[in-house]
């Protein structure tokens, strides 16, 4: 999805909600510190998007601009709506929302997660193409492992599942170290 693309579905979703304000959860969130978010990164149809103040329009922003829409089948991008409560994120994320908004998004305001909690997000998930996304995070440094880590111990999560999560973050900087140095080799 492009700038364009999500500026265009993120006012839509203003209007059919009657919302001004937007979560916005998934890895659409790094407009928040990056608004051309990095060519190598995984292209994604999607936006996860959740109306803070309007919750109920979620089934109507669904039909309208969802998967199965019309808006889909013509544009080929759509809106997620995503409940942030359905995601892993560390204490204290709504405090650290990023505001993303432009004139083409109609005064509508998608809060974007400050992008250590959407690392903390992607690596609870752990899913490959979180992997893949993760692993560009560290390569263009747009998380530091530090916080990161310190954000995970604040999980409301077990113990084991914590040790989990950091051994992958250490995994996921091992790989990005060699990505980068395979990079500088071609």
């Amino acid at each position: 999805m492009t700038k364009s693309e999500f500026e265009k579905l993120l006012k839509l979703a203003g209007g059919i909600a009657r919302d001004r304000d937007f979560y916005l959860i998934g890895s659409q969130a790094l407009r928040g510190v990056c608004p051309s978010i990095p060519r190598d990164f995984p292209q994604t149809l999607e936006a996860d998007l959740y109306p803070r103040h309007h919750p109920e329009a979620w089934p109507l922003l669904r039909s309208q601009l969802g998967r199965a829409s019309k808006f889909f089948r013509q544009h080929g991008y759509y809106l997620d709506c995503t409940d942030p409560g359905l995601a892993t994120l560390p204490e204290d994320w709504t405090e650290r929302l990023l505001p993303y908004r432009t004139p083409r998004t109609g005064g509508i305001t998608a809060w974007c997660l400050d992008p250590h909690d959407l690392f903390v997000s992607k690596l609870s998930a752990a899913r490959e193409k979180d992997r893949v996304f993760l692993r560009l995070m560290l390569r263009h440094n747009l998380a530091r492992v530090s916080l990161v880590a310190r954000r995970v111990e604040s999980l409301p999560a077990s113990a084991n599942e914590r040790h989990k999560m950091l051994d992958l973050l250490r995994q996921l900087l091992v790989d990005s170290r060699s990505d980068q140095k395979l990079s500088k080799a071609k």
